[in-house]
């Protein structure tokens, strides 16, 4: 139990947070009462942010089994990627007319601090900052309706990289660790180079450039799925929630 109560809000960014940063896995069943728990609140309100999930697709609602994290289908997946290749190409080119030097340090910061994650082993982090790279752009991009469907559609992408992600080369390699090596952040460093490029050029090759180089980025992580169908896993969830209560 929390310390000090806190907001539907507070309680769906820390679910949220869960999911991105894998700690919640793929068809982890979600009980009012121990979430309760977790929290500190009432069912009521653990049962208004699962719904407020459910609406996000984040987590499925069913008739006298409750809930669970969301587990991707081919299709879902396909879709999202189809989804964020065209709101992030549109994203590139706002960012491009409209960033401030102070967006693109931000974005420069991101980068350095998931290579240093990698370097130092730190799978989760790492994977969390390569997320961020994306939602930072989208907000200094100043779309404020397309940055806001981008929060929900990399939440969702988090829950396709554990459902259909490479199988396993060594039993001990986690989902984020494995995850890390497809969405690279060299890959990120191109993309920033490119937006400084076009951010100070304004020429239209440039823009275009900056939009093929994100396209051609999410193209190579979606080719990096495996389309079989996934092993459900445990997850002590209960914990992993506490940890960040």
């Amino acid at each position: 139990m929390t310390g000090t109560v806190l907001s539907d809000d507070e309680i769906h960014q820390r679910i949220v947070d869960a999911i991105v940063d894998q700690r919640l896995l793929p068809g982890t069943k979600l009980v009012e009462d121990k979430l309760g728990q977790v929290f500190g609140v009432s069912r009521t309100r653990i049962r208004q942010v699962l719904i407020r999930l459910a609406q996000e697709q984040v987590v499925v609602l069913q008739p006298n089994k409750g809930a669970s994290v969301a587990r991707p289908t081919v299709t879902e997946a396909r879709e999202v990627f189809e989804a964020r290749t065209l709101v992030e190409a549109v994203l590139v080119r706002r960012f491009a007319a409209g960033a401030t030097t102070a967006d693109l340090q931000a974005l420069a910061q991101c980068v350095k601090s998931e290579e240093t994650a990698r370097r130092q082993g730190d799978a989760a982090t790492a994977l969390r900052q390569s997320g961020r790279f994306h939602l930072l752009l989208a907000e200094a991009a100043g779309h404020q309706t397309f940055s806001r469907f981008l929060h929900k559609l990399v939440s969702r992408t988090s829950l396709i990289l554990m459902s259909h992600g490479p199988a396993d080369v060594q039993p001990t390699t986690s989902r984020a660790a494995r995850w890390v090596q497809v969405c690279r952040c060299e890959e990120h460093r191109g993309l920033l180079a490119a937006l400084r490029t076009a951010r100070r050029s304004r020429k239209p090759v440039d823009v275009e450039r900056a939009v093929a180089l994100m396209t051609r980025h999410l193209a190579q992580i979606e080719a990096g799925l495996e389309w079989s169908t996934p092993e459900a896993r445990p997850s002590d969830w209960m914990s992993q929630l506490s940890d960040m209560a």
